[in-house]
């Protein structure tokens, strides 16, 4: 398909050019390019271009519309269209005269792979589940966490006092594990008694 050119008119230009010469220069006389056109044989001319370009422009449009039908039908009937021919596959899937017919390639059986290659398959597989860390469902429902206990350690934010509501004092709670009580420090610790 040729490129447009740069300078090429369009439809409109064309048809005022076709349409302007009768009515403002009628007994005008052209030359251009090594031709001598007389006003009606310059309207004849651009006429037969005009005429070639408003047939592309047509057919332009033609084949959009054509494009958007297309879209649609495949759209709202394609699969079904589709779903037929796999039937038809699927009748005739032993006779392959009937399935060219229908321009439908016959499936080829699966060859089984050999056993070397079964095994080679099933060592890559193997492989690829451990470097992945895939497990079954059963081995993931054997895994689980293996918590002792857990601390609960209380944090006090920092309280401010306002003088429209009172804050009540902050409330310690106490730990899991309370520590030995501190010896007074003027008495010296108890030692025990010794038995003979």
């Amino acid at each position: 398909m040729p490129a447009k050119s740069p300078n090429q008119l369009t439809l409109n230009q064309y048809q005022a050019v076709a349409s302007g010469i009768p009515k403002y220069c009628p007994n005008a006389i052209f030359t251009v390019a090594g031709q001598t056109f007389t006003a009606t044989q310059a309207v004849a001319f651009v006429e037969s271009v005009l005429n070639a370009v408003s047939a592309v422009s047509t057919a332009k449009t033609a084949w959009a519309d054509a494009r958007l039908a297309e879209a649609k039908a495949i759209a709202q009937d394609g699969a079904a269209v589709k779903a037929i021919r796999e039937n038809i596959a699927l009748m005739f899937s032993n006779n392959t005269t009937t399935l060219a017919v229908f321009d439908i390639t016959p499936k080829k059986a699966r060859a089984p792979l050999s056993i070397a290659a079964r095994a080679k398959a099933t060592a890559k597989a193997k492989a690829t589940r451990l470097a992945r860390g895939t497990t079954s469902k059963k081995q993931k429902a054997t895994v689980s966490g293996n918590v002792v206990g857990v601390d609960i350690t209380p944090v006090v934010g920092v309280t401010t006092t306002s003088s429209a509501s009172p804050t009540p004092p902050a409330v310690k709670l106490p730990s899991t594990a309370a520590p030995a009580p501190a010896a007074p420090a003027d008495q010296a610790p108890s030692t025990p008694a010794q038995h003979p």
